[in-house]
């Protein structure tokens, strides 16, 4: 396969991480994290990582309401 001169090579996509109440992100460094079971999860907001920490297992079972703010 050739390329011609005038041809537009797109991006590679950006890698997308999951937070942990199923949100996609794209820009990680953006966001709380914690280590979770040896994995980075990260969050979508201050707030959750908060109640995370408080009592991680059944947040990440969906045990407990995420908050909204």
């Amino acid at each position: 396969m050739t390329l011609d001169q005038n041809e537009i090579i797109p991006a590679p996509p950006q890698p997308e991480y999951k937070t942990a109440c199923g949100g996609k992100i794209k820009d990680p460094s953006k966001y709380p994290s914690a280590e979770y079971h040896g994995e980075r999860i990260y969050f979508c907001t201050q707030a959750c990582l908060d109640v995370f920490l408080l009592n991680p297992d059944p947040f990440m079972a969906g045990e407990i309401e995420h908050p909204l703010d």
